[in-house]
């Protein structure tokens, strides 16, 4: 998998910090709960077994902010690397996907969860740690894997493994050749007709509309199969936003925007180092 550059290090710590302080924050200005309990508590969890050192640096640095304990941070460590690296190391898988789709991912979750809050040594902050981590952060893990389809980082001896990828190159991209690869890759998965039917009118009306875009661009597609499909285009050039209507635009350039977005749950792009990042949930 690409390293993750110096900018997006810092502002994966800088997100997890702020969700760290603002929930963290009120229980402390209240006073009315102990100082280790709060909605805070799955944050190492949930945090550290997407975003690894990144998350957990962000969470310690918050609770120094916020509470000023050293203690805190020590059981933010133990917990949110403890679940990163146990994951991957523990129950090694042949992509290291984090997912949970299956009871495995549920057991091997909840094993983890019991354990590392154990490790805290306090009977009411493992307690503490436990039930946040389990009916707060069961749900969040969830949204975070299979309806926003979050990339989550990967130590560095993993490869990060899709389910079907491929390549169009810009005046010689061949989609019935990429359809044929998302069919055979749907069915070992058992993806539904319907369902591959929407990902391909999707994808095509999005590779013609970069390729009008940016003719001599090269369009590499990324798919990941679950209960929301993740669709990742990548192409280098100049900033072109596929779901921006331009002035220009004839109504036929409007229609295939609109089956886009009908059949996209969610869609996002951004532009860093000269390379345009699509990312389209089906």
């Amino acid at each position: 998998m690409e390293k993750i550059k110096i900018r997006e290090r810092i502002k994966l710590v800088l997100l997890c910090g702020f969700v760290y302080f603002i929930t963290d924050m009120p229980v402390q200005m209240t006073g009315i709960l102990p100082s280790y309990a709060g909605i805070k508590n799955f944050l190492p969890f949930s945090l550290g077994l997407f975003f690894g050192i990144y998350g957990v640096t962000g969470c310690v640095i918050s609770s120094l902010m916020v509470s000023h304990s050293l203690y805190e941070c020590i059981c933010i460590v133990i917990t949110g690397l403890g679940m990163f690296y146990g994951w991957h190391v523990l129950f090694p898988s042949k992509t290291h996907i984090v997912s949970f789709k299956t009871f495995k991912d549920y057991a091997r979750y909840i094993f983890l969860l019991a354990l590392l809050s154990g490790l805290c040594l306090n009977r009411y902050v493992s307690f503490a740690y436990f039930i946040m981590g389990l009916f707060i952060g069961v749900p969040v893990n969830i949204l975070f894997s299979s309806v926003f389809c979050i990339e989550p980082v990967m130590p560095s001896w993993c490869r990060y493994e899709y389910d079907c990828e491929f390549c169009l190159m810009g005046g010689a991209g061949n989609l019935e050749e990429a359809n044929e690869a998302i069919e055979i890759s749907a069915e070992k998965h058992g993806i539904t007709m319907k369902r591959v039917l929407e990902i391909q009118s999707c994808l095509e009306e999005l590779v013609i509309r970069i390729l009008k875009a940016i003719p001599d661009a090269n369009v590499h597609i990324m798919i990941k199969f679950g209960e929301a499909i993740s669709a990742r285009l990548v192409y280098a050039g100049k900033k072109y936003n596929p779901f921006m209507i331009a002035k220009e635009e004839d109504e036929i350039d409007i229609v295939s925007l609109k089956i886009i977005k009908h059949r996209a749950l969610r869609a996002s792009f951004s532009y860093r180092y000269g390379n345009n990042f699509v990312h389209t949930v089906i």
